[in-house]
């Protein structure tokens, strides 16, 4: 329903994320999810969001999870979504067992559960991951309170250290050039979901270009751009071309 609403991209990532995420977010914590399921959800969605043009087959799958003001698309992971939730359900319970007699029952039944089904287990697992191999023990409470933050580092950098698709950010951080300028493009989301998704997808280098098309595949093309008409398609030359169009659009 999201999805067939004529709204721009985003609006329509924000909808997502308030309308349909949320419902999934009530049962984190009283279902015990396995972490397949939980990917498969994420799989599901980004199958949907491909086939409503939303997201380019081609374009980087972490990168849809970044936050836009960070070069992203701004789109609630599930699984980031179930490990904060997880921590908080541990943390609450940590908290207020002392205070509340029902908190404290409940506590003590989670103690007795198997590591696959305990609350207070998970999120230590999840917790410990999170931090790093030389970080204390005040770190990791303070990844518990922050973990969406931290899972969101953590799907940045992974985007940053890919070979191709990770060019563009290293590129910005190489050049010093202040990300709140440069992404105010996507932080407006005023473009339909195609344009946007096929903008990042040229900044991803995962377009195939006409070049590629004729000196590789042989395909019975021209390999000129088909946007400028001067220079052979290139990958480059698409990334350049998103670089114009995202500079005279902000």
């Amino acid at each position: 329903m999201i999805l067939k609403c004529e709204l721009n991209t985003g609006n329509n990532i924000t909808a997502i994320g308030a309308l349909a995420v949320r419902v999934l977010r009530y049962s984190f914590g009283v279902i015990n999810w396995r972490t397949d399921e939980i990917r498969n959800i994420d799989r599901k969605i980004r199958k949907m969001l491909k086939t409503y043009k939303m997201h380019h087959p081609k374009a980087d799958t972490d990168r849809l999870y970044v936050k836009r003001e960070e070069g992203g698309r701004g789109l609630v992971q599930i699984e980031a979504a179930h490990k904060a939730e997880i921590i908080n359900f541990a943390e609450y319970l940590n908290t207020n067992y002392k205070e509340d007699q029902f908190v404290n029952i409940a506590k003590i039944h989670e103690s007795t559960q198997p590591n696959m089904n305990s609350i207070i287990k998970t999120a230590a697992k999840i917790a410990e991951e999170l931090s790093q191999p030389n970080e204390k023990s005040d770190a990791k409470q303070d990844g518990i309170q922050h973990t969406e933050g931290r899972l969101g580092e953590s799907l940045k950098e992974k985007w940053k250290n890919k070979v191709m698709h990770g060019q563009y950010i290293r590129n910005i951080d190489r050049q010093l050039i202040g990300e709140e300028d440069t992404f105010l493009w996507l932080l407006k989301g005023d473009l339909k979901a195609q344009n946007e998704s096929e903008i990042v997808a040229a900044q991803d280098r995962a377009l195939q270009t006409e070049y590629y098309a004729t000196n590789v595949l042989s395909a019975e093309t021209d390999c000129k751009c088909r946007l400028c008409q001067k220079f052979d398609e290139t990958k480059t030359t698409q990334y350049q071309h998103a670089q114009y169009w995202q500079k005279n659009s902000t």
